[in-house]
């Protein structure tokens, strides 16, 4: 099935993109449904039928001050994250052959460090929180070697809010990286 932006359809023009998704069979083009943009949105946005709108510059300044403000009191949120997801993680302590729902959540709140952290500028925060995210989003129990590399994680974690380590963290974050590496060093070790 062909997918038109409205200024395509507004010129008859096809696009070449197709709406086929990479990892299943392609729909017939019968089941495809167009939904047009709603033009109130396009009208606050400054465009009409034709023509595309644009945010303005105050609104665009209004939204980066926001940000701004989130990220000079992340480390507080942060802080609380962490100690959310230490807390979740004792349920996978609990039960580590069979943690599956527990698994689950603290993925899912390492995911949701992830994001924030990343708007906020924690890059070092940022990349354990991915890391973490990945090594457990598909599992459903941790031996010996995956409970220590993930409290590598967590500790790390812990490490990056307690003190205050923005950005990449600098030489502490090095560090800090440095024993995550040897953390998993000793679980790809047989």
């Amino acid at each position: 099935a062909t997918i038109m932006t409205d200024d395509e359809r507004m010129t008859g023009q096809e696009s070449s993109r197709t709406n086929q998704p990479s990892d299943s069979v392609s729909e017939p083009a019968s089941t495809v449904e167009v939904i047009p943009a709603d033009i109130n949105l396009k009208m606050k946005m400054g465009g009409r039928p034709g023509q595309r709108g644009q945010i303005s510059a105050d609104a665009i300044a209004k939204a980066e001050k926001a940000v701004k403000k989130v990220g000079e009191n992340y480390i507080e949120v942060g802080r609380s994250q962490v100690a959310t997801l230490i807390g979740q993680f004792a349920a996978v302590r609990a039960n580590p052959k069979d943690a599956r729902t527990a698994i689950a959540q603290v993925a899912m709140t390492a995911r949701e460090i992830m994001g924030q952290a990343k708007t906020c500028g924690y890059n070092l925060l940022t990349n354990v929180a991915e890391s973490l995210y990945k090594f457990l989003a598909d599992r459903s129990s941790l031996g010996p070697k995956e409970m220590a590399f993930a409290e590598a994680h967590l500790g790390v974690m812990q490490n990056v809010v307690a003190h205050d380590l923005g950005g990449d963290g600098g030489p502490v974050g090095m560090e800090l990286l440095k024993s995550l590496a040897i953390a998993k060093q000793k679980l790809t070790r047989s």
